[in-house]
């Protein structure tokens, strides 16, 4: 974890008057939750980028089966 995020989260928290009241390790809990969740974000569009998906926002549930050679039920075993 870089100190950016952590340093953009301490910027977000000093803005919000309700953390001012909290306690110390809660609001270091809450900075890195918030750096970690950049990060994973972050991660997730890169790999998205990369994997040039046709369609992105694509929903396997929608997926039409019928005179395809697939098991749906197959698929949408191994999904979960």
């Amino acid at each position: 974890m870089g100190m950016g995020e952590i340093v953009e989260a301490l910027g977000l928290q000093e803005a919000d008057r309700t953390c001012m009241g909290m306690p110390l390790n809660e609001r270091v809990r809450m900075m890195v939750d918030h750096a970690h969740e950049g990060k994973h974000s972050a991660s997730v569009r890169r790999l998205m980028q990369r994997a040039r998906l046709r369609f992105f926002d694509a929903d396997p549930s929608e997926m039409i089966y019928d005179g395809r050679c697939i098991d749906g039920v197959l698929i949408r075993e191994a999904l979960t």
